[in-house]
């Protein structure tokens, strides 16, 4: 990805207010929030947003921490301002190249050093923000470099578009200074590039499992089903074998007729094993004593017969007695 040219190049400024408790002074500062950001009064106008994530952080992490000096705070980005107004820079304290990404909150200074009475100016709030002045490209909005840090207390800067030009130099001056790092915007289209692919990747790859989550939806239900006809058609088996038990033990005697209600109230496995301890009941089992199944008295007198009724003998096998 080429550099931007520096008709390409734009400058803004936001502020922060110092993290101050009126006892401790912040060693620390947030510079820029993460991207896409805007100013409340709109900027900026030239493109979507000013653009800021852990890829373009990468680059001005390494661009601060290859710098030979410490990065400046001053007051008012009067380093900027010198060559018009003629007054001397005056240093608030010193960053020591130590730039830092923070996921979800943006970028940061560390390890600040103060000097002087500045840390004393902001425990009392005699300055209560912390302005970063930064170069973007006007096109993609990306953040190119921070240009200057200072300590105001009118967090909308001033005279910004008068600044504007001064930017532009100082950017092609630190593209300079910045030689003996080859292949940073290389390195950042690269990492540009492979973030926008894994993106894509992942963008795929959550259509696949949303995919896979309507097939497993639909699977699921599908098995329900099957298991609900399932467990309906072993109920119906069960209780067709239950009924047939039921009938078979009534029938040779195994049961009274007086117990079916109560045999009906047994489970399948209950009433199968209640039943092999059971013979079947001799008299439930037999025929009307004394007549066969046609009815024949075998020729015996009233009283043989009143006998073998209550003797629960059969005629027929009282006529054999007989015939002896």
């Amino acid at each position: 990805m080429p550099q931007p040219t520096a008709a390409q190049i734009a400058v803004a400024a936001l502020s922060f207010e110092l993290a101050a408790d009126g006892e401790t002074v912040p060693t620390e500062a947030h510079l820029l929030p993460p991207g896409p950001f805007r100013a409340v009064d709109g900027r900026p106008f030239e493109c979507a947003g000013w653009q800021l994530d852990a890829v373009i952080a990468s680059a001005l992490v390494a661009l601060a921490a290859g710098r030979k000096n410490d990065i400046l705070i001053d007051f008012e980005h009067q380093s900027l301002r010198s060559l018009e107004n003629g007054k001397r820079v005056e240093a608030a304290g010193w960053i020591p190249r130590t730039l830092e990404w923070r996921e979800g909150k943006g970028l940061y200074a560390k390890n600040i050093n103060w000097v002087g009475d500045t840390a004393q100016l902001i425990k009392d709030k005699k300055v209560r923000y912390i302005s970063a002045l930064f170069t973007y490209d006007a096109i993609t909005g990306a953040v190119l470099e921070i240009l200057s840090v200072g300590l105001t207390n009118t967090p909308a800067l001033d005279g910004l578009e008068a600044l504007a030009a001064l930017a532009r130099t100082h950017y092609i001056d630190s593209s300079k200074e910045v030689a003996d790092m080859p292949g940073e915007t290389e390195k950042l289209a690269a990492l540009t590039q492979e973030r926008d692919g894994l993106k894509t990747n992942v963008a795929a790859l959550t259509q696949e499992r949303d995919g896979l989550k309507t097939q497993v939806a639909a699977l699921t239900q599908e098995r329900d089903a099957l298991k609900a006809k399932e467990a309906t058609a072993a109920a119906d088996k069960e209780k067709a074998e239950h009924a047939a038990l039921l009938q078979a033990a009534l029938n040779d005697g195994r049961l009274a007729p007086a117990q079916k209600a109560w045999a009906e109230k047994l489970s399948l496995a209950a009433l199968t094993e209640c039943l092999a301890t059971l013979t079947p009941i001799a008299m439930l089992t037999k025929q009307t004593p004394g007549l066969d199944p046609a009815g024949n008295t075998h020729g015996l007198t009233d009283v043989e017969k009143a006998a073998c009724d209550r003797m629960g003998v059969a005629y027929a096998d009282f006529q054999k007695t007989k015939a002896v």
